[in-house]
């Protein structure tokens, strides 16, 4: 069993990230930060942390995207903003991110940019947005923010999410077949 953790859209608010990555750091396999931290690629803290650029990150050294492989299980992740993410009527638009996570070959995509939590299978992949930690929106903004934690077992995804005090949000529990 593996587990990672996901986080995006700090927008500037390092002590929440220093916070979740000292409660997390030592619990999982990976972690993955997916955009607008509005801090610079070489910061320290996001030292071996798979990171990309996100619509209001101004370091060029951040990267579009990135594919990434881990425990037989391979990750696509972007912000969003690059592959058309929001959707004016739903959750997120995922057609063009899973056209380039087909050429990646992933199993799962990780993405950021709408501020929506939310996980769900599309196209035989495992789509998931941790939402924001400081500018949530959608239904589940109340929440105060969100991240998540994968968990990755033989049989199955189990995709947890947090709020900002590390309390899990069960309600919003996914859990789908690999």
């Amino acid at each position: 069993m593996s587990q990672f953790l996901i986080v995006s859209d700090i927008h500037g608010d390092r002590s929440i990230f220093l916070d979740i990555l000292e409660h997390w750091q030592s619990k999982v396999d990976g972690i993955f930060y997916n955009g607008d931290s509005e801090l610079s690629a070489d910061d320290k803290v996001f030292e071996g942390i798979s990171t990309v650029i996100g619509n209001m990150d101004g370091d060029p050294d951040f990267v579009d995207a990135r594919s990434t492989t881990i425990d037989g299980i391979t990750f696509f992740q972007t912000h969003g903003h690059l592959y058309d993410a929001t959707s004016l009527l739903g959750w997120a638009n995922l057609q063009q991110m899973n056209q380039a996570a087909d050429k990646a070959h992933a199993q799962v995509v990780l993405f950021g940019h709408t501020h929506k939590e939310g996980a769900v299978t599309y196209q035989g992949k495992l789509f998931i947005n941790p939402g924001s930690t400081t500018i949530p929106k959608g239904l589940h903004a109340n929440l105060g923010g969100t991240y998540a934690i994968l968990t990755v077992s033989e049989k199955q995804y189990t995709v947890n999410f947090y709020n900002r005090r590390h309390e899990d949000l069960s309600d919003l529990t996914v859990i789908v077949a690999r």
